[in-house]
């Protein structure tokens, strides 16, 4: 019972310590995925930014966008060029929410001494005259271990990170009419990061074979940091 106690106190504050340093490992997303598998449109497309108030020319969509031309293109996406007319309009949404502090509890190990332990040593030694003496000598030996455990609190700030990509068909559209949505992938992360630029890619790479398809329902995916997806997609 005791080492299993050891062994969950110092799971835990290995993940703790690890969340501290700020090292991600691996990122750690959900995915939903819903498309009209009706739809019989090529795979060209344009992207445009879903945020309110934000702009094309904003460098911040600028760079996302680019990111998500690489996660498409494992799908077989095409970004159309100026001499193409594309089949689908894709926005881009994306953004972070208020911070969340959670409490949690762990149990950490108290070291101490746990006992003594007593032995005897006896020497003998033969001098002269073959007399023979022998010397007896007591030892306690302090035994050390967990002596109990200490319940703690701690608490954890998360930001939740979203991506939304939502297509529509252009191809079909008439003017004035309301465009036809073809396929939406949301994709959301949880994590002490606040920094969206930093696990963007991350988040792309967890999501890139299910953009544009149907999952059926939401889905958790996790995805290496030295994953070639992602290195793809970063431009490693």
């Amino acid at each position: 019972m005791k080492t299993a106690k050891i062994y969950i106190a110092g799971l835990i504050l290995a993940v703790i310590a690890l969340a501290a340093s700020g090292c991600v490992r691996s990122y750690l997303v959900h995915v939903d995925s819903i498309s009209d598998t009706s739809a019989q449109l090529n795979k060209t497309y344009l992207i445009m930014p879903g945020n309110k108030d934000i702009n094309a020319n904003d460098l911040q969509f600028r760079e996302f966008a680019s990111l998500l031309v690489k996660a498409m293109a494992i799908q077989g996406y095409i970004l159309a060029d100026v001499s193409q007319k594309p089949d689908l309009e894709v926005y881009l949404s994306y953004g972070i929410g208020e911070p969340e502090t959670h409490t949690y509890s762990y149990s950490e190990p108290v070291w101490g001494q746990t006992g003594v332990n007593i032995y005897s040593e006896t020497n003998q030694y033969t001098g002269k005259n073959n007399v023979t003496t022998q010397n007896s000598s007591t030892f306690m030996e302090p035994q050390y271990g967990v002596t109990g455990y200490t319940e703690k609190t701690g608490e954890v700030t998360v930001y939740k990170k979203f991506i939304l990509i939502d297509a529509f068909d252009i191809k079909n559209g008439s003017q004035g009419s309301q465009l036809k949505e073809v396929w939406k992938t949301s994709i959301a992360a949880n994590g002490k990061a606040k920094d969206l630029r930093k696990v963007f890619p991350g988040m792309l790479a967890a999501a890139a074979k299910y953009i544009g398809t149907n999952t059926g329902e939401e889905l958790q995916v996790e995805v290496a940091q030295d994953s070639p997806v992602l290195k793809a997609i970063k431009g490693n």
